[in-house]
């Protein structure tokens, strides 16, 4: 039997979807191939189809404003290595090229949930002291817990969304232990962000679990998902340890010191400083490394989307951002019944809040999640190419 082109391409789009609990390196090898096979069937023929759709002006701004900005940046060193980014939003092309229907778009889930319950698995036992973690506190596969808390909570959107639609008592029990146990991994990670998104994104779990229930019971069920998180020991701690450390270092915060187990406020603080300074072009692609470094600390990015283009292109790199999230979630909105349009639908509001707390779109991993979801919206506004 011989294996068509576009067979391949999906297949290693799904193996990176599946592998991206899992690491860095393994993703980018399987979406690599599949850009490799994408190259040579002609697929990069269509690419001139894809950038005049509209859907795709937004990310030329990603595409071009840390090139330009490289020409006016303090650290060129660092600067390059963030324009080089750029290369991970050409993923784009490969999902927008690629025919996608609900069936396909199952396949893919199904992958992706089972390389997140492999992680769970993994954490399960090491929690149970039955293996040692990969890296101490990681639990799972040993990812950046910011990383690992977008996958999870997106897989637990996406479970509640085939919970509700699927009409078999065995498919919703699979889909609510899918969810319970992306929440058990979810618990058990030293992941403050993770917390806070899910407490906001909750309601949206309840409303498919009790979809046929009043909008008071559906409030019940996510103060109840919330608290079933806040049970955690882990949660505990790190919530308690948070309240604690604001508490005995809010004057420090207040007068704008550096305060290492509280660092993100000096970060919001210098970005904004910048931003209010260089509110046309910023100051340039990995350049907050140096007005930061003046002030007696080193900071490469401000852990926040919006800030981080704002302090290196200005008030058009908020825009940008701003512009790309916002396309991104009227497109999907709009077919949020759909199992593709809720897919991208929970990936853009997960990120977007996501991006309030790190740099993802400097982040590999969150930065590839990003490009291939977002490809998708080739394929919920056109035929496909």
């Amino acid at each position: 039997m011989t294996i068509k082109p576009n067979d391949l391409i999906f297949y290693f789009i799904v193996l990176t979807f599946f592998a991206l609990p899992t690491g860095t390196a393994p993703p980018l090898i399987a979406i690599g191939l599949a850009a490799l096979i994408w190259l040579v069937s002609g697929k990069i023929a269509h690419i001139k189809k894809i950038i005049m759709q509209p859907w795709f002006y937004p990310v030329i701004p990603f595409l071009v404003l840390p090139w330009i900005g490289l020409l006016y940046s303090q650290n060129t060193d660092l600067g390059m290595d963030y324009a080089l980014k750029t290369k991970y939003w050409l993923v784009i092309f490969i999902t927008a090229g690629f025919a996608f229907d609900e069936e396909k778009v199952f396949i893919l889930l199904k992958w992706f949930w089972a390389g997140l319950l492999m992680g769970a698995f993994l954490a399960l036992i090491q929690v149970m002291g039955i293996v040692t973690p990969i890296q101490q506190e990681y639990l799972g596969f040993g990812i950046v817990h910011t990383l690992l808390c977008m996958y999870l909570i997106t897989g637990i959107l996406t479970a509640s969304f085939y919970f509700k639609n699927t009409g078999s008592w065995n498919g919703r029990f699979v889909f609510l232990f899918l969810i319970l146990a992306f929440l058990f991994h979810l618990a058990v990670l030293r992941g403050r962000t993770g917390y806070l998104i899910f407490g906001i994104i909750s309601p949206f779990v309840a409303n498919n679990l009790m979809y046929k229930f009043s909008r008071k019971i559906k409030i019940a069920v996510a103060v109840i998902l919330v608290c079933f998180l806040l049970l955690s020991p882990i949660v505990k701690e790190e919530v308690k340890g948070t309240f604690v450390k604001l508490n005995e270092q809010k004057e420090n915060i207040l007068k704008g010191e550096y305060v290492v187990e509280l660092s993100r406020f000096f970060m919001v603080r210098e970005s904004v400083r910048i931003i209010m300074a260089h509110p046309f072009m910023g100051i340039g692609t990995g350049s907050i490394t140096e007005p930061t470094k003046a002030r007696g600390h080193l900071v490469t990015h401000p852990h926040n989307n919006f800030l981080y283009m704002g302090a290196s292109y200005g008030i058009l790199g908020i825009a940008a951002c701003f512009w790309l999230f916002w396309k991104m979630f009227k497109t999907s909105w709009r077919l949020r019944n759909t199992a593709l349009g809720y897919f991208v639908f929970s990936a853009c509001i997960v990120l977007f809040l996501g991006g309030m707390f790190d740099t993802q779109i400097l982040n590999t991993g969150t930065l590839l999640f990003l490009s291939l979801t977002y490809g998708l919206l080739n394929h919920l506004r056109n035929p496909v190419v």
